[in-house]
């Protein structure tokens, strides 16, 4: 059950009910179970009903239940950023951690949630066990079908997790699914005795409502039956019993891969708009906590009291991470509004924290400053919050904070060169011009510069070429364009007639130069097209050449082999009752941030089509690579925006790492964080932290404070005695053993490699007070725990002004 959405829906008493109804079904049966709600949802039942917390929290202290599960959030993965995916799991093993006391070993979520790294970051947090059975509601995923109950599912990386697998013995919450497994079994001969003892794992999401179909009183009677039918010896046992009961037995080891699996969600609906939210709440959270963590090395004053934001930056993740929940992807047309709202409130925050540090790093600088918030090529006046610079046309310098972990070059206006800007540090550089931006209308016609020239006509919205040094002959093969499905026959947006006098398309192209970069943007709206993905808006990029296809996921990069079907499903009618029809869709693949078709003939080269949210993916049989940019969806019922706006950046390149290939993308979609800067610097250039390393990327830098090991032996900053250590994440992305050599502006006093939660695994060895060496597996997702010296909290003496308040209040004496 879910506090996200069930509770929002229903009222209270969803959770309470369900724990009850559980414990019902419990005593009823003598089954031993497992129990997942979204972790937001236990801290929920903490606060709103004590009495049904105690309830649960004795029964998992007697066994009868297990916690699994314990995201925060319980998101589609698949669909977030890497560093989201890793506080989903944090926070939500840290609320068991708070409110059970125990620390959750056991993966099995109900909806899809999949990806090659997962299997290490679930490690991370202390799981050791998992299920990849997910069941079947709105959408329709898939995972290979195994003969064997358990396997060991490998990742990325190499971790393994003892696992279930999706065998034909799951079951899902239905009575009727019970019968079919009855008679399938009845007709087995005696089982082999070497193999493990086979597992039935069943889904029941419980709430004793008359208006849901799944509760105990409904299922009961069919359970009793199978517990009594002669033929069989059942026995009960949590997930985690079962699996560590067959440990020893001669177990299969799996990896899967991305084009092994299918969501089944209706991925490209309403534009992508939720998941374009979370990219951007995501990425907004990540340059505020990485800019308040570089401003405390600069001692007082801070941006606000502490030297941390620390309430803030939690209350940010926890509306990010609640609003990435399964059911505010599946149910936009539901209750996706109340996410929105979630992300809208954790992008408010985040925001402000960037406007406020940013203004008083300026002032450690020895000016005064305002804020733009950046799109790329969209420069947007945001804030003055110190009053001393009146008109932009004042500035004489921009303040230019770098959110990603890497030194990377930042294009200026004005023909002016690119300045380099340190990794997770900031430059001043010469003021830019910050009236807009907006890329000139070519039309049809050519442009050329940086080596590329492109050939396009705008009126029919048609990016018809695109000729540069790797590719002399041209990239394309055929024209990018946005085409409809009607009758069954693809057609171009801007031929298919009158029936579409309701759809606009905009077509702008743009060279970057300083990449070089073609940019792409289309925007428009259209009219309710027929429902399904094949129905679907969509853009395809044909190569002139034989192409692979690289793609990547959360903290992985991975060549594809699109060549499945998927089952998609949709409802005729009304959501929860109308009968059910499904589509096929042919060869899709997801893709996080990028697409590279290499040239299979000359790996050498490729076109990577890197994009700002629009992730499902299909492989034609002419080698069309076709992303969906819109779709309508019958499970939102009347609820459709046909407005979109999607951006691609496709970069023409020769010889690259998966390593460069992130770089490319996350410099591509986060510019920096520019201040207009007034007044006489007294520091050009901040460069707190680099990896000298190629193939690791430092991918997060943040704080916390010492409450955040509450409950997690080990924890490494009890150990370093200071209360806002510094946590710095990074990712091996290149598939090498390595040594990432890390060095420090600030003073390194401590540093160690711990896990997910901060529980120290091993000391490093601080060189010369400013560089660490990190000992990095092939794949490898790291964190480390700092105690940088100059970021220490600087109290100030307020004992020493008590006259300022002491006697202020006796005016009249």
């Amino acid at each position: 059950m879910h506090w996200v959405d069930m509770e929002w829906l229903w009222g209270y008493h969803v959770l309470p009910g369900s724990v009850r109804d559980m414990l019902h079904f419990c005593r009823e049966t003598g089954a031993r179970g497992n129990v997942n709600f979204d972790g937001i949802g236990y801290e929920k039942l903490a606060s709103e009903d004590p009495e049904a917390f105690a309830e649960l929290r004795e029964a998992v202290r007697a066994g009868t239940v297990e916690l699994v599960g314990c995201s925060y959030g319980q998101p589609y993965g698949l669909f977030h950023g890497g560093e989201s995916n890793a506080r989903q799991r944090i926070y939500g093993a840290r609320a068991a951690v708070r409110l059970f006391g125990v620390r959750p070993r056991t993966f099995w979520e109900e909806e899809f949630d999949f990806f090659p790294q997962l299997p290490q970051l679930l490690k991370g947090v202390g799981y050791e066990y998992a299920s990849l059975f997910f069941q079947w509601t709105w959408h329709t995923p898939e995972v290979p079908k195994e003969e064997d109950t358990a396997i060991w599912w490998e990742g990325q990386d190499g971790t393994r997790l003892l696992c279930a697998t999706r065998n034909r013995l799951n079951l899902h919450q239905w009575p009727e699914d019970v019968d079919i497994l009855l008679g399938d079994l009845a007709k087995e001969t005696t089982p082999d005795p070497s193999r493990p003892t086979p597992l039935i794992l069943q889904w029941l999401e419980l709430m004793p409502s008359p208006d849901w179909m799944c509760r105990s009183e409904v299922l009961l009677p069919k359970t009793k039956e199978l517990l009594s039918d002669p033929r069989f010896d059942i026995r009960f046992g949590t997930l985690s019993e079962y699996l560590e009961s067959v440990r020893g037995s001669q177990l299969q080891s799996r990896r899967y891969t991305m084009d092994e699996v299918w969501h089944g969600m209706s991925l490209g609906k309403n534009a992508d708009n939720m998941r374009r939210l979370s990219r951007d709440a995501e990425a907004s959270l990540l340059t505020a906590e990485t800019l308040a963590a570089v401003a405390g090395l600069f001692g007082r004053p801070y941006a606000q009291w502490d030297v941390y934001p620390t309430w803030e930056l939690e209350e940010s993740w926890r509306e990010l991470l609640q609003a990435q929940h399964h059911d505010n992807d599946e149910c936009e047309g539901l209750c996706g509004h109340i996410g929105r709202f979630s992300y809208e409130r954790s992008l408010s925050l985040s925001d402000r924290i960037i406007g406020s540090t940013a203004t008083t790093l300026a002032r450690h600088l020895g000016g005064d400053a305002f804020v733009f918030r950046n799109a790329p090529h969209k420069p947007k006046y945001v804030t003055s919050v110190h009053g001393s610079i009146e008109e932009p046309a004042e500035l004489e310098r921009v303040l230019l904070f770098n959110p990603l972990g890497w030194r990377r070059r930042v294009p200026l206006e004005g023909g002016r060169s690119p300045v380099e800007v340190p990794g997770f540090g900031f430059v001043l550089a010469a003021a830019p011009q910050i009236s807009g931006w907006t890329p000139p209308d070519f039309g049809a016609g050519e442009q050329s510069a940086g080596g590329i020239k492109v050939t396009q006509d705008s009126p029919s919205g048609r990016l018809l070429q695109i000729v540069t040094p790797q590719f002399p002959e041209g990239a394309l093969a055929a024209p990018n364009e946005l085409t409809l499905v009607r009758g069954g026959q693809r057609h171009s947006v801007s031929r298919v007639g009158p029936s579409d006098r309701e759809t606009t398309a905009d077509l702008r192209v743009w060279i970057e130069e300083s990449r070089p970069a073609v940019w792409v943007s289309r925007r428009g709206s259209i009219s309710r097209p027929d429902p399904g993905m094949n129905a679907g808006l969509q853009t395809g990029f044909k190569p002139a050449f034989r192409a692979k296809i690289v793609a990547d996921q959360p903290y992985g990069v991975s060549e594809l082999q699109p060549n499945g079907v998927g089952l998609k499903k949709y409802p005729t009618g009304d959501w929860m009752t109308s009968p059910q029809w499904f589509e096929e869709v042919q060869r899709p693949f997801t893709a996080t941030s990028f697409v590279d078709l290499v040239d299979t003939d000359n790996p050498d080269r490729g076109l990577l089509i890197v994009h700002d949210g629009s992730q499902q993916w299909f492989l034609d049989e002419d080698g069309t690579a076709r992303c969906l940019v819109n779709m309508a969806d019958p499970w939102d019922e009347s609820y459709f925006q046909g407005q979109f706006e999607v951006n691609f950046y496709l970069v023409p390149h020769g010889p690259i790492t998966h390593a460069d290939r992130m770089r490319i993308a996350q410099e591509l979609l986060r510019p920096p964080v520019s201040a207009g800067f007034s007044g006489t610097p007294n520091v050009e250039r901040f460069d707190p932290v680099e990896c000298t390393t190629p193939n690791v990327l430092l991918t997060a830098f943040y704080r916390e404070t010492r409450d955040s090991g509450r409950g997690i032996e080990g924890y490494a900053a009890n150990d370093f005695a200071v209360d806002y250590p510094y946590v710095l994440r990074l990712a091996e992305f290149d598939g090498v053993e390595s040594e990432a050599v890390i060095r420090f502006a600030p003073t390194v006093a401590q540093a160690a490699k711990t896990d997910l939660l901060g529980a120290r695994a091993a000391d490093l060895e601080v060189i010369g007070e400013h560089e660490i060496r990190v000992p990095m597996r092939p794949f490898e997702i790291a964190t480390v725990y700092l105690d940088l010296v100059e970021g220490r909290k600087q109290v100030r003496d307020l004992d020493a002004h008590r006259n300022v308040w002491a006697t202020v209040h006796r005016v009249e004496e």
